[in-house]
């Protein structure tokens, strides 16, 4: 093995490195140091000059490994400006773009070469891996409600009829329900999915809140009249499914390019 190609199998280790130590944090706090990000940045930016440098400075290689790092950096500040990212999340995408903007030279990391150009963008690779193993928990979501619906009937949506259709199709496909008792007492990561109103009447209106997400802290705002279950979703570890899609991504490719192609 030549030398550059140590230099990149070291890229590949120590971003593994950085990414499962976030994701041990993601898992037990949902909070990261910064301190992982910034080793994790220089030390990943200084592995890849030396890498470019005995690469021989190759221009289209510098071109195509600024490219990568620009549009990865620039994804994660908007996904996390949107809202929907978070600033973990975001800083791990941003330290693969300068750690790895490109695929290592090391042909024994990549399995299935064929089906995914070495050189593209494993960060956005990463990304893509990430979302699709995620999405796999719609259907545990989806069993987990049907039992509900079976056993319970649309009492599962019991003070919420006035909301759309479409709203609890989406609440069906991204949460489920739990006891109010048990988010007032417990310690917990749930993302509550409901937003409570006191009518002038004195009645409590409920609501579905599947995209304006009421902050894991105001679990103690839940009005002591409600005493059934609500709506939640589960606060995820996204760090733990990043670090899966870069593994994916090192070992067998994009898995949505891989979809995209089979199916065309």
């Amino acid at each position: 093995m030549m030398m550059y190609e140590w230099i990149d199998l070291l890229r590949f280790l120590i971003c593994l490195l950085f990414l499962s130590a976030a994701s041990i944090y993601d898992i037990k706090t949902r909070e990261v140091p910064n301190l992982i990000w910034l080793f994790f940045a220089p030390i990943g930016s200084v592995l890849t000059l030396i890498s470019l440098a005995l690469n021989n400075w190759n221009t289209s290689l510098i071109m195509l490994s600024v490219i990568s790092a620009a549009i990865i950096i620039g994804i994660s500040f908007a996904l996390f400006y949107l809202g929907l990212f978070g600033g973990a999340d975001a800083k791990a995408l941003m330290c693969l773009a300068v750690s790895m903007p490109t695929y290592p030279s090391v042909e024994s990391i990549i399995l299935l070469p064929e089906i995914h150009p070495r050189r593209l963008l494993p960060p956005l690779s990463t990304f893509n891996n990430a979302v699709l193993v995620t999405s796999l928990l719609v259907f545990v979501m989806v069993l987990r409600n049907l039992a509900d619906l079976i056993k319970n009937g649309m009492e599962i949506f019991g003070g919420l009829e006035e909301e759309k259709t479409i709203t609890k199709i989406l609440a069906f496909l991204t949460g489920f329900r739990i006891e109010a008792r048990k988010l007032r007492v417990r310690k917990h990561h749930y993302i509550i999915l409901e937003e409570f109103n006191k009518e002038e009447d004195g009645r409590i209106r409920r609501s579905l809140k599947v995209f304006q997400r009421v902050n894991n802290e105001e679990r103690k705002s839940i009005p002591k009249e409600i005493d059934g279950k609500i709506w939640v979703t589960i606060g995820l570890p996204f760090l733990v499914f990043i670090t899966i899609g870069f593994v994916l991504a090192m070992f067998v490719g994009d898995l949505v390019f891989w979809l995209v192609n089979a199916i065309v």
